[in-house]
């Protein structure tokens, strides 16, 4: 399909982008960011490139660049930051070259993509080639269809493939036999692209022994309480969108927490930096690696 046919709302690019609607309408009103089209009755409705743009902006916010600063940046300049941000761990030296691998996936041979794969997950083990080599290469596909180097279904295959590869490992883990450690619950209430991640959280944490409530999907954070009425856990994980700032959403995961008796609250794919204050059974993991340690420092 022909970049531009595609249209998006407003939630539409807060799912994709963790931005929420509100923040996306400041940036369009204080900075141009995005210039949305209207339908008739004035709802905002936004193309692809549109929807690539605000993704690249808030992957350089996420990164530390200021919003003022990201607004100054011409189109190109955008394209050329981002790119260069994402490449920083890149290590030319290395065996596994993400840019490299992802060539295998261009013309969707999943058979070739899957090969490319398998020799660093039968050295590494899925735990340690997914933190090393897959959530790697699922960020730099994303930054290539951001900056229109990959198409849109080449970047979704991708994700896919990874995917089946994830829930076949989970399919096959064996879980430790005897009593359950904890209990865990996963809510997934902002972000559609972090799917991969939560399967791998799923994993990790089934590996070690917990009995874990995956609910799969996205929903609204007061669904925390309705599944903790019906299946009482001790502790909660949640991805909850890396650009919600406002202290409220620490406030009331703190505040469900403290209510429930929930040990520890994790929250996934979050910046640290966006803690402003010291909050009770808070705990946050901006990547996979970071997820392990916590989930590793439970008791």
């Amino acid at each position: 399909m022909e970049e531009g046919l595609n249209v998006f709302s407003i939630k539409d690019l807060e799912n994709f982008s963790g931005v929420k609607a509100h923040t996306i309408r400041i940036w369009e009103k204080r900075y141009r960011i995005l210039e949305p089209e209207r339908t008739d009755s004035n709802i905002r409705y936004y193309n692809e490139t549109e929807l690539k743009k605000i993704l690249n902006v808030a992957y350089l916010n996420r990164n530390g660049l200021k919003i003022s600063k990201i607004a100054r940046l011409s189109d190109d300049e955008l394209t050329q930051r981002v790119m260069t941000v994402s490449s920083r761990n890149d290590d030319l030296g290395q065996e596994f070259q993400p840019g490299k691998i992802l060539m295998s996936a261009i013309r969707f041979s999943e058979t070739k993509f899957k090969e490319a794969l398998q020799p660093f997950i039968n050295d590494q083990g899925i735990e340690n080639s997914y933190v090393k080599y897959l959530y790697p290469l699922l960020e730099k596909a994303r930054i290539l269809w951001q900056t229109g180097s990959l198409s849109r279904a080449q970047e979704q295959f991708v994700r896919n493939t990874i995917r089946q590869i994830m829930i076949i490992e989970d399919n096959a883990l064996k879980v430790p036999s005897g009593k359950p450690r904890a209990s865990v619950a996963m809510i997934n209430t902002s972000d559609n692209l972090s799917d991969n991640n939560f399967l791998f959280y799923k994993y990790a944490l089934k590996k070690r022994g917990y009995d874990v409530i995956f609910t799969g999907g996205i929903l609204p954070a007061n669904e925390v309480v309705e599944i903790y009425r019906i299946k009482p856990f001790d502790f909660l994980v949640v991805n909850s969108g890396a650009f919600d700032f406002a202290e409220k959403k620490f406030t009331y995961f703190s505040s469900i927490a403290n209510s429930l008796k929930i040990k520890k609250v994790i929250l996934t794919d979050t910046p640290e930096q966006e803690v402003r204050k010291k909050l009770d059974r808070l705990l946050l993991t901006p990547d996979p690696e970071r997820f392990l340690e916590a989930i590793d420092s439970l008791t």
